[in-house]
């Protein structure tokens, strides 16, 4: 029989990956959701008051992110003090610009990535236990604010 190229080369076109050959990536590398994003608070910044560079920023920051997993960014230096590109808080600031959202749960890490000079994404992540007890994937990043000026976490 002759060969079809035709054929053969619609079907490689096909991917051959399945689920069970990714099963580390989407388990453990970082996931965002936005389900908790929460533009009513003034320091907070919503997607139409950024710049077109910023938000294409912080997409490629967002996707650079999700390449990895939690502990990883909780352990990559960033700048030139002790910060971490993702510090974990435990709780929500004492000093901050912002106040803890009620349909956010208040039994929640509430972390922050750096991004760009002052920019940071605010949001929260999950302890494994309660991950672990009520069935949640653990390498969830919740987004819940845009903090354009550093006031979430105020330091003085």
């Amino acid at each position: 029989m002759k060969p079809n190229n035709a054929k053969e080369l619609f079907l490689k076109s096909f991917p051959n990956l399945l689920i069970s050959d990714q099963t580390d990536r989407l388990s453990c590398n970082l996931a965002f959701s936005f389900q908790y994003f929460d533009v009513s608070q003034e320091p907070s910044s919503d997607f139409s008051q950024l710049t077109e560079e910023q938000i294409k920023k912080l997409i490629v920051k967002i996707k650079n992110y999700s390449s990895n997993t939690i502990e990883y960014w909780k352990n990559q230096r960033i700048g030139k003090g002790s910060s971490n590109v993702l510090e974990v808080y435990d709780h929500f600031p004492r000093k901050s610009d912002f106040v803890h959202p009620k349909n956010v749960p208040s039994d929640v890490s509430w972390a922050r990535f750096r991004l760009e000079s002052d920019m940071r994404l605010i949001g929260f992540l999950i302890s494994n236990d309660l991950c672990e007890k009520f069935y949640l994937a653990k390498n969830i990043f919740y987004i819940t604010f845009i903090d354009e000026h550093h006031r979430f976490y105020k330091n003085n």
